[in-house]
């Protein structure tokens, strides 16, 4: 991030050893390590919102949506279908909505102020104000790809103003009759969507499974109402925990520590699989399941099929309106990544310039460095012997106090942010320089 600072290796106060310095790839879809990290922040910042909108006396109902599936099913066809296609400039494509879209579209929903019956809609009536949308996937063997959506809805607000302008002047209760209006309304688009895009994507209308969770009412889409206190203070205490799947919070955001049921795999223990088996690990060891081919060919279908995608996003607007600031961009998620590791509290750390550093990491000595920094005491000195080992220096490396390590990481970031704006300035810039003139 900065040739002069070097990278450091800092010792949290729980003896974890963390890289400040290094960039990050920041993906959230395909990166282990950034998607844990980064699904952590989105996690507290969503549990953070819908706490505080159940405290001021609005309502909240976590709402899973999902599309028939198997094994024949490409995974890009059912995002498509669910997401929406992507806009492709280059080849003339133009973005189509998906079954999602659908839902926040057209007079039912919206209203029609010309017509007295339905002025203000289903959004009205209920005081819809917007919901953080996650997208999810897991693949099996038998009925393959199965991408869903976990998305926190928020009502009960009344609003004042458009767009960026909008604002809460106060909360109520909807009544059961709209609740009601709301969900057969969603489960009737959501279905219809589906089937129209292709027949076999259409979830049942009706459900025959004694004692299933959707009452009888169908497997496309589910709801679960978070209206009370003890909903908001149940949301607080998550904290990155363990994935139990039962806090929604945790439902929404935290992807990368699932373990999917039934025989399916999440995309990253497909790639803990492959890992295992090309590092030499027996097939029955190996964690997962599955020939290497099959995986391989899993992993690049997966990767093609999200790419420019976004995993978690919020409706437009409505961060501001709860008074909250970033965004659902690539950068915004870095922005998360790098404030969780400013966020700690050092005890202690070492600088290593940059040269030292890629030679440590050509010899593949960065794992040793770590470990030489983990655990109850740093180990300055043996940080130094493996830097010598590589090729560098005595003086390459440099034991920092807590304070310097907070004080060199600031200085980093402060540099990232400059560099960040300036590059969007000449972005602008470019932009302005190629529009037509008047």
């Amino acid at each position: 991030m900065d040739p002069e600072s070097g990278v450091v290796f800092a010792r949290t106060a729980e003896g974890a050893a963390i890289a400040l310095g290094l960039l990050k790839c920041g993906r959230i879809w395909l990166c282990p390590v950034c998607s844990a990290k980064i699904r952590h922040g989105r996690a507290q910042e969503v549990t953070a919102a819908v706490t505080a909108w159940i405290r001021q006396g609005g309502r909240a109902y976590l709402v899973t949506f999902t599309a028939r599936h198997a094994a024949a099913h490409r995974l890009a066809d059912l995002m498509d279908a669910i997401q929406g296609t992507r806009k492709d400039d280059d080849a003339g494509i133009k973005r189509r909505p998906g079954a999602y879209q659908r839902l926040i579209t057209g007079a039912a929903w919206a209203g029609d102020k010309r017509r007295k019956a339905n002025p203000e809609g289903i959004r009205g009536r209920i005081g819809y104000i917007g919901m953080i949308r996650a997208t999810e996937v897991t693949v099996g063997k038998a009925n393959g790809w199965h991408p869903h959506i976990h998305a926190i809805v928020l009502v009960g607000g009344r609003t004042t103003g458009k767009g960026a302008d909008r604002t809460i002047t106060g909360t109520f209760a909807p009544n059961e009759a709209s609740l009601t209006e709301w969900e057969t309304h969603w489960r009737a688009v959501w279905t219809r969507h589906l089937g129209q895009v292709d027949p076999t994507f259409r979830p049942s209308d009706t459900c025959q499974i004694p004692d299933c969770t959707c009452q009888g009412k169908g497997h496309g889409v589910d709801f679960k109402a978070l209206e009370t206190e003890q909903d908001a203070e149940d949301l607080s205490e998550y904290i990155a925990k363990t994935q139990d799947g039962t806090d929604p919070a945790n439902e929404l955001a935290r992807a990368d520590m699932k373990s999917a049921g039934g025989g399916n795999m999440t995309p990253f223990e497909v790639l803990g699989r492959i890992g295992d088996l090309m590092g030499g690990v027996s097939d029955d060891e190996a964690s997962g399941h599955g020939p290497l081919p099959w995986l391989l060919e899993l992993w690049a279908e997966y990767e093609a099929g999200v790419s420019g995608r976004r995993a978690i996003e919020w409706t437009r607007h409505l961060r501001p309106l709860l008074g909250l600031d970033g965004d659902d961009t690539q950068e915004g998620d870095l922005d998360v990544l790098f404030g969780l590791e400013a966020a700690h509290a050092f005890r202690d750390g070492v600088q290593i310039q940059e040269r030292a550093w890629h030679k440590l990491t050509g010899r593949a000595l960065d794992l040793a460095v770590v470990e030489a920094v983990e655990g109850g005491e740093l180990d300055a000195d043996a940080v130094t012997d493996l830097a010598v080992s590589a090729g560098s220096i005595a003086g390459s490396v440099r034991r920092l106090t807590p304070e310097e390590v907070t004080d060199l990481y600031d200085g980093v970031l402060t540099k990232l942010a400059e560099r960040r704006e300036a590059a969007a300035d000449r972005r602008r810039e470019a932009a302005a320089e190629t529009a037509p003139s008047d």
